[in-house]
């Protein structure tokens, strides 16, 4: 069934029909339910590249994810979904595992080839801002004054809340990190060193970038010696120091105390469970959603939206 067709059989031009089916110009209400009834009767369904040639809208957002094998990840994406879901939107996902920033401008010039209504990405460098003409906002981004919409948890409390969950016989440290030019690991990193100076904790470095999680237990556990705590990177990463611990002998949190980040599902699962900071990953997602949908609308707005971050004190500290 074609246009042409539905037109023929209502008695009508092709042009009212486009019209009828775009929800675009004038129509006699008589005329718009004869075609519509004939377009239900025929099931048919609009050729959905011409629609959006012709209306200039695709009623599709574009989401560019890092990691979807990431529960902080996953999670963000179920915030959006939500509220996606109850608008005329579609999402169409790209992963971008290890993309450096022309990667990320490469996926928003295909969505953009695409004419994506909008565009939600995580954070990659902003000096490439300028070149992105379709809506966008940025998620897991660190707090930085621009004219980019900024959605970001609250990395410097998160920083501080962690050195609150270690209890007050903890006097050696060891953090598990990753790449700290990252913004958003940067300030957690710099809030979390600055507590625990105040409290005269000492601490080493374990840098973890670029290895498995599995090779980064290992590498935690063969430093752990006089140590009294771990902070990880996640609670992914957590896990897999609470499974190597195991392998070894080490009893959490009687031979070193554990603290996670991201409030994943995962943190209940472990045993023990694991102490952690609930960065709010749905909320951010939802958040995320939301400044798009009134960018899309016209809000020029461009002040970031901050989400708070919870300590979780579960077993694997004391």
């Amino acid at each position: 069934m074609t246009i042409k067709e539905i037109a023929k059989l209502a008695g009508v031009s092709t042009a009212t029909v486009s019209r009828i089916i775009n929800n675009s110009g004038k129509v006699k209400e008589e005329t718009r339910i004869k075609v519509q009834s004939i377009i239900n009767q025929h099931n048919y369904h609009p050729n959905q590249v011409a629609r959006t040639l012709f209306k200039k809208k695709s009623n599709i957002i574009g989401i560019i994810v890092p990691d979807l094998s990431n529960m902080f990840y996953s999670k963000i994406i179920e915030g959006i979904q939500q509220i996606i879901d109850s608008t005329d939107y579609s999402l169409m996902i790209s992963f971008s595992a290890g993309a450096d920033d022309k990667k990320y401008i490469d996926f928003i010039q295909k969505f953009q080839q695409e004419n994506v209504d909008g565009i939600i990405t995580s954070a990659f460098n902003g000096q490439y801002a300028n070149k992105i003409k379709t809506p966008f906002v940025m998620y897991d981004s660190a707090n930085i004054e621009d004219d980019i919409i900024r959605i970001a948890s609250d990395n410097r409390s998160g920083g501080k809340l962690i050195s609150g969950l270690l209890n007050r016989n903890v006097k050696k440290v060891l953090i598990q990190h990753i790449d700290l030019s990252l913004p958003t690991v940067g300030e957690r990193f710099n809030s979390l060193i600055t507590e625990l100076n105040k409290r005269d904790i000492t601490y080493n470095l374990v840098s973890v970038d670029g290895l498995s999680r599995k090779k980064a237990s290992q590498k935690v556990l063969e430093n752990i010696e006089n140590f009294d705590a771990v902070i990880s990177v996640n609670d992914e990463y957590a896990a897999d120091i609470i499974k190597e611990a195991k392998f070894k002998g080490y009893r959490i949190p009687d031979n070193f105390q554990l603290v996670g980040y991201d409030n994943t599902n995962l943190a209940q699962y472990t045993n023990p469970t694991i102490t952690t900071i609930d960065q709010q990953a749905f909320e951010i997602g939802k958040a995320a959603a939301r400044r798009l949908l009134d960018r899309i609308d016209g809000n020029k707005n461009t002040e970031n939206t901050i989400i708070p971050v919870k300590a979780l004190k579960n077993e694997s500290t004391l």
